[in-house]
């Protein structure tokens, strides 16, 4: 049966009007993303205070979300030699990757950067998640040359058009939403921490969360991390790079390996064991921190993330291992 006349019309006016609403829409999501809260507003503050002239640290640190509640910055500045000022940089799901496309950003007042290294992670490819991309078009980040030239496989995922940005952050409204009220009923959250802390960003006041314990640490022994484990040409390209690179700025480049929780059973000591020998191996010449084994379970809030107590093991490392290289501020 063939459409009326009148029918026609009323699927013109639909098209349309439903056209006009993605319009409104796509144009009025980068607002949205910006106004409400979310779990990588902290990338907000990073690349506003890279790109603050009068923000002067000494030492950096940049990492995931284990670097924020595992890195301690307000030790770091009363007991390091000198009392440098010091900005933990960390932020949600922050990579090496991520990290890196921050370098040539920092300021030239920095004389140390403590990059949080997951050594599982080296294994894979060099990328960034969808969410993590949104976060850095939408708080403008742009690649200069130097990172182009030193993450090339990260030029096109950072260059793809507004349309497509919009379209992955078009559940910003909800996720807003979700953020906002965990801020509000979830006691164990300090609210606002994550968006203005630049030296300590651990949101959580407990030191376990028992509720999700049990089910993170299942989840993390699902799979074996460290089986056949390689570290890919990528990866130590990008390293090596990020390394001389600082060496003729004058910076300590100073990799971090992160803590694995001793209840995460899927891989064995021997098998972390022989990634950690490779890595200190394939980087002899970068001071390394190692914290592999470093913690205990009572250490973790939850599966992957050290508590306050194992923080402190953590930046106690850090500070042994700059102390002991002889440098002081």
């Amino acid at each position: 049966m063939k459409p009326t006349h009148k029918q026609i019309k009323s699927m013109i006016r639909f098209l349309l009007f439903l056209g006009i609403l993605l319009f409104l829409f796509n144009q009025i999501t980068p607002y949205l993303y910006r106004l409400l809260p979310n779990d990588y507003v902290r990338t907000r503050l990073i690349w506003s205070t890279l790109n603050n002239p009068e923000e002067r640290p000494d030492l950096v640190i940049l990492g995931n979300s284990r670097g924020m509640s595992g890195v301690n910055g307000y030790k770091l500045e009363a007991e390091l030699r000198g009392n440098p000022c010091v900005y933990n940089l960390t932020s949600t799901g922050q990579r090496l990757s991520e990290s890196a496309l921050y370098y040539s950003y920092l300021p030239s007042s920095v004389q140390v950067v403590v990059q949080c290294v997951d050594l599982d992670q080296l294994r894979g490819p060099i990328e960034l998640d969808d969410p993590n991309r949104v976060a850095l078009h939408m708080y403008g980040y742009k690649m200069d040359g130097f990172t182009r030239e030193l993450l090339p496989a990260l030029e096109k995922p950072l260059s793809e058009p507004n349309l497509y940005y919009n379209y992955v952050a078009r559940n910003c409204l909800f996720s807003g939403l979700t953020t906002y009220l965990r801020n509000k009923l979830d006691d164990d959250v300090i609210p606002g921490i994550i968006a203005s802390d630049l030296r300590y960003p651990n949101s959580t006041m407990s030191d376990r969360n028992e509720s999700v314990y049990k089910r993170k640490v299942e989840e993390q022994n699902e799979e074996n991390k460290f089986e056949a484990y390689q570290i890919t040409p990528e990866w130590k390209r990008l390293i090596e790079r990020s390394s001389v690179y600082f060496r003729d700025r004058g910076i300590i480049y100073c990799l971090v390996v992160m803590p694995y929780n001793p209840d995460i059973t899927a891989f064995t000591v021997a098998e972390k064991q022989r990634a950690l020998r490779m890595f200190t191996q394939m980087f002899d010449s970068i001071l390394i921190v190692d914290c592999m084994d470093l913690l205990d379970t009572s250490d973790f809030y939850d599966a992957i993330h050290p508590n306050r107590k194992g923080a402190e093991k953590i930046t106690d490392q850090i500070i042994r291992a700059l102390r002991s290289s002889g440098f002081s501020f």
